[in-house]
């Protein structure tokens, strides 16, 4: 009878880790179906509620920040996104560019320009491919009637900064036959500490963590944690600018782009430089929420150093095609074009777009005289 009595308690116990098992399962199922469920309809993207978007119908906003979180790139051997990503707002070719298919062996009678940058140049918070500003730009050359095709491929990836940037021209890019490189930089390298400026990798802990749980598309229940949390953080923290090193950062941000102008690649391609906007360049009267952005982002302190970018630009301007600061585009606008600190407005892209296409025309119309 105690054998018996003992292989009872046994199998109770076996029994009752088992349905542990399964309760423990059961909850677990159900949290992660309550987190997705509360993710899909209210999803943490901080740039949806500016008023940028304040127009925008609240499915395609879904769409906008979901594409945007299920985004992939990869920093090894060197940054680029995946390829063939297709989602509702956002598509990855099968090269690892935002946009359409292309070929790779440049067809005749075809001017090729590759946009290079980082998250403004790819388009995060863009409504489509088509409203990125490489896309604006596209449609520019389209309606300009010309007797050749100019083909713009958007070579936007988001954290790239110039060393990547150089890094990716120069072994990846110079393979399709560029005609023209426009570089749109400047937010991604002041931000950039010095001593992680050869490192391709993320320094800061929580975009580490983050890029391994966005690779996890299975259970996100941590994902979707982490993401509000580090939203909630950013929202509430005031950043303050580091200057350290930002004449070493500011030297090797020229250094990078000024062998991409200078080196001899066959003498194939041309090169325009392009520092970017932030929020408080120029004089653009700042609404209400831009000077939002401008004191979390402690863009009074930041700005002073972008100048320095500014020098350097000149100096490329004898070593690359042609520059341009575009730290004034906006100053004439009223409304709200930033929706954070650097990235714009579908009607801010038009307007960088704009700027462009009249830089690079006359180069263009120069190439087929």
């Amino acid at each position: 009878m105690e054998v018996s009595s003992n292989l009872s308690v046994v199998v109770s116990y076996k029994k009752q880790f088992l349905l542990g098992v399964l309760l423990l399962f059961l909850i677990i199922a159900a949290i992660e179906g309550i987190v997705r469920t509360y993710d899909y309809y209210n999803p943490n993207c901080m740039f949806i509620s500016s008023d940028v978007f304040q127009d925008m119908d609240s499915d395609l906003k879904r769409e906008v920040c979901h594409d945007n979180d299920d985004i992939i790139w990869a920093d090894h051997p060197s940054l680029h996104l995946l390829p063939n990503q297709h989602l509702s707002t956002v598509n990855i070719n099968s090269d690892g560019f935002r946009g359409s298919e292309i070929v790779k062996e440049k067809p005749e009678n075809v001017y090729r320009i590759f946009v290079v940058g980082g998250s403004t140049t790819f388009g995060v918070g863009v409504t489509s491919d088509l409203t990125t500003f490489p896309g604006l730009l596209q449609k520019k050359f389209d309606n300009a009637n010309l007797n050749f095709k100019v083909e713009v491929i958007n070579a936007g990836i988001p954290k790239a900064y110039s060393f990547t940037e150089t890094y990716y021209i120069k072994n990846i890019l110079l393979e399709y036959d560029p005609d023209l490189f426009i570089i749109y930089d400047g937010w991604n390298d002041i931000n950039r500490p010095y001593n992680v400026f050869y490192d391709v990798v993320d320094y800061e802990l929580n975009d580490k963590i983050l890029r391994m749980i966005l690779k996890n598309d299975i259970f996100k229940t941590g994902k979707v944690i982490l993401k509000n949390y580090f939203n909630w953080r950013a929202s509430e923290t005031v950043e303050n600018f580091d200057p350290t090193d930002i004449d070493k950062k500011v030297e090797a941000w020229h250094n990078s782009w000024s062998e991409i102008c200078q080196t001899d690649y066959g003498n194939r391609f041309d090169v325009i430089m392009a520092l970017q906007p932030l929020v408080g360049t120029g004089n653009k009267v700042l609404t209400e929420e831009e000077q939002s952005h401008y004191k979390r982002a402690d863009h009074f302190h930041l700005l002073q150093h972008y100048e320095k970018y500014a020098f350097a630009l000149n100096e490329l301007n004898s070593e690359c095609t042609q520059t341009i600061d575009m730290r004034d585009i906006f100053d004439n606008m009223k409304i709200t074009i930033y929706f954070d600190a650097g990235h714009t407005s579908d009607e801010g892209n038009r307007i960088i777009a704009e700027n462009l296409y009249n830089i690079s025309k006359p180069i263009i119309d120069n190439s087929f005289l």
